[in-house]
């Protein structure tokens, strides 16, 4: 967590996302999956000193809104008229458009916050022929206990601990899972369409072989969907189609793949290894390899050369 007053880069500043929070606490991540500086994820704790919160209709798009802890009864005010939101208990959900006004007494509480920017939306693939703004009503009453988007929050939570050092694949796949929720939940229309086809074989290999040509890096949707010439939305639906799986996990595989190579023909140390295929630290490697694979990296090396 860092205090909302510090100044951060490359993100929208917290004193946009919230007005006087002197009393506060966010922290951002960026989300690479959006076409622009304003989508991303905030983790926000108020102490619920009596001071007024804030969000200015300076932006369009959306805030989505996840409590982590029960809220008491309070009023919540959209363009200057007062709506009453009863207490909320933890998995509550709200909806804002950030094209309106909002505002608030503070109150103690604990929650995730997606902001989707009109220019995210826009850049989403449909069937329906309903785009960007269209997307998405306010739900503001906080009335809906969302279980699913208490789940996609909470597997966010530890990329928190070091937002700077959270795996951006990740973060983007699981932005793109908020926002498919929740317009195919609060949606004004209807939710995405089904796609046909996947991504075309040009495209599909140059993924794959940005991907595998990065194995160590810490690379972003929108970096291999710029070189399909899609936005990262489409790509990620359009890979998942082509391959079965996401872009994050078939990564993953990939990374796991040169790691068997490397345990089977080296005798290099574990942490050496996880380096050299893209995991944060000997510690991460373990846990993916013995998760997915069902034995530890040195259990597996034992086995392998008898």
């Amino acid at each position: 967590m860092v205090d909302l007053n510090r100044s951060l880069h490359g993100v929208m500043s917290p004193q946009a996302f919230l007005t006087e929070p002197s009393s506060d606490q966010i922290s951002l991540l960026k989300v690479g999956a959006a076409s622009d500086q304003h989508s991303l994820i905030a983790l926000y704790r108020s102490d619920g000193r009596d001071e007024t919160v804030r969000s200015p209709n300076q932006l369009e798009g959306f805030l989505a809104v996840i409590i982590f802890q029960d809220m008491k009864k309070f009023t919540l005010r959209r363009n200057k008229k007062a709506l009453e939101i009863p207490r909320s208990l933890r998995g509550a959900a709200g909806l804002h458009d950030l094209r309106n006004e909002w505002s608030s007494p503070k109150y103690p509480v604990f929650s995730m916050n997606f902001i989707f920017s009109s220019a995210f939306l826009a850049g989403l693939p449909l069937g329906s022929g309903y785009r960007g703004m269209d997307l998405l009503r306010d739900a503001p009453d906080y009335g809906n206990h969302d279980q699913v988007l208490l789940y996609i929050a909470s597997a966010l939570l530890p990329a928190f601990d070091q937002p700077a050092h959270a795996n951006r694949l990740f973060v983007d796949q699981v932005f793109l899972a908020a926002s498919t929720h929740l317009i195919s939940k609060y949606g004004s229309q209807q939710p995405l369409g089904q796609l046909r086809g996947g991504l075309t074989p040009w495209q599909e290999k140059t993924a794959k072989d940005f991907l595998v040509a990065n194995i160590r890096a810490n690379v972003s949707l929108a970096d291999a969907a710029d070189l399909c010439d899609l936005s990262a939305p489409h790509f990620a639906r359009l890979f998942k189609k082509s391959t079965g799986t996401s872009p994050y996990k078939w990564l993953i595989e990939r990374r796991l793949a040169h790691s068997k190579a490397l345990l089977e023909s080296t005798s290099d140390e574990l942490a050496t290894i996880a380096l050299a295929c893209g995991f944060a630290d000997q510690s991460h490697f373990t846990r993916t390899f013995t998760r997915i694979v069902g034995l530890s990296p040195g259990a597996w090396r034992r086995l392998r050369k008898g």
